[in-house]
């Protein structure tokens, strides 16, 4: 036996049961009455039934991905590197996430942003910053190496403190 639903005086579904109604934006509120449904039985409609109110699913998250995925500089200089995160699909319900980064160090921070900081007095190192997605727990990653400076090379007459006479 077909059903139709109603919104207003438009049929948006019609068929047998279970119908699916598409095309409404994800995790959003509908209203009780928004929608009616009749049986159609020798091409005769029931009178009209209000649909209860009802939530539509959420898009979930299926994955992250961060660029840049490595990251190189010299420990003795302040500096900072801004990670993007790319959450998917891109019209997921919740795109939030948080970062992590590891190990810990002297000077050494990433925001919730994911801008990573560092002073001039972070070790050398291998640090891995991890994003997490709220919705799932996806995650992905970033490797910052912080390398020894270069030493200065040595002036002429910086030796030992003699000169040539």
């Amino acid at each position: 036996m077909p059903f139709k639903i109603y919104k207003g005086d438009e049929v948006v579904t019609e068929g047998e049961s279970p119908l699916e109604i598409t095309g409404l934006s994800p995790n959003t509120d509908i209203a009780a009455g928004e929608y009616q449904a009749v049986r159609v039985e020798d091409d005769r409609e029931s009178e009209r039934v209000d649909i209860p109110a009802f939530k539509t699913l959420p898009i979930d998250v299926t994955g992250v991905s961060l660029s840049p995925k490595t990251s190189n500089a010299e420990a003795g200089a302040a500096g900072n590197r801004q990670l993007n995160a790319t959450v998917s699909p891109s019209n997921a319900t919740n795109k939030a996430v948080s970062y992590a980064i590891s190990p810990d160090a002297d000077g050494l921070a990433v925001s919730g942003a994911g801008n990573i900081t560092w002073t001039e007095s972070t070790p050398a190192g291998i640090y891995t910053t991890t994003v997490t997605t709220a919705d799932g727990d996806y995650t992905d990653s970033h490797v910052l190496t912080l390398t020894e400076p270069e030493p200065e090379p040595e002036e002429p007459g910086d030796g030992d403190g003699e000169e040539g006479e």
